[in-house]
């Protein structure tokens, strides 16, 4: 049976409230899968992903990065709370490497097979996860944001990157692709990019109908990026391609 929970943690004294997972008839440790949030915090998109992960056999861990119990209710408030915690990439990192800790550390995980996926906002963070050095199997940027965060990070990366892009996307755009590109060279990280044409930013989140500012929902990317990512995750993770 798949279990949902809420689960709570603290970081500096401040109390985050995110979900677990996973199937309970699975006795065995699971490979574990970090969930970043987009700019709301964590919602029902994150929620839906972490099931569809604990049916395929993973622990899902959607993260909260921004605190429990605040959420944006409005594009505005989302776009506050997002900044906020962008402003300062130190905190961010801290506090995604915090979550990372936690599901390598849970009782039902294999801490040797963990990944991390993350959605718009939730893609800076992953990336910003790899910069800081962190030791994943993979790590998987849905429709990210690419900036490069000026803070003292290791000088190469070593997890894996999996970048899944919409080439319409006006947050993530040619150029700064190109750079995010750069980057990965110049710190010697194995990635991998899969480019699809024609998309906006927000492709796998079906509530995302606001094409004139660049949000849109694509059912074929959707389910093409999904498919792609479990291809990778049977490299990265179980090993058998």
């Amino acid at each position: 049976m798949i279990v949902k929970e809420d689960f709570n943690y603290t970081i500096d004294g401040k109390d985050f409230q995110g979900i677990i997972c996973y199937d309970d008839d699975i006795k065995e440790s699971m490979p574990g899968i970090l969930v970043s949030h987009q700019y709301s915090g964590c919602s029902e998109l994150e929620e839906k992903k972490s099931e569809f992960l604990a049916k395929e056999g993973y622990f899902a861990f959607a993260v909260d990065l921004y605190g429990k119990g605040i959420r944006g209710r409005t594009a505005e408030e989302s776009s506050n709370l997002m900044n906020q915690l962008a402003a300062d990439r130190k905190i961010l990192s801290k506090r995604i490497n915090h979550c990372l800790g936690l599901l390598k550390n849970h009782d039902l995980v294999d801490s040797n097979k963990i990944a991390a996926i993350g959605y718009c906002f939730g893609g800076k963070c992953i990336l910003d996860l790899a910069r800081s050095g962190a030791e994943l199997n993979l790590v998987v940027s849905f429709h990210g944001i690419y900036d490069r965060p000026n803070i003292g990070n290791p000088k190469s990366i070593e997890t894996p990157i999996l970048i899944l892009h919409g080439d319409e996307d006006p947050y993530a755009t040619e150029n700064d692709l190109k750079n995010l590109l750069y980057e990965l060279k110049s710190k010697n990280s194995k990635w991998f990019v899969h480019i699809f044409g024609g998309v906006a930013h927000a492709f796998t989140n079906p509530d995302a109908n606001d094409a004139p500012n660049g949000l849109k929902y694509d059912r074929d990317a959707m389910h093409m990026s999904w498919k792609i990512m479990k291809n990778y995750f049977n490299r990265f993770i179980h090993d058998k391609l």
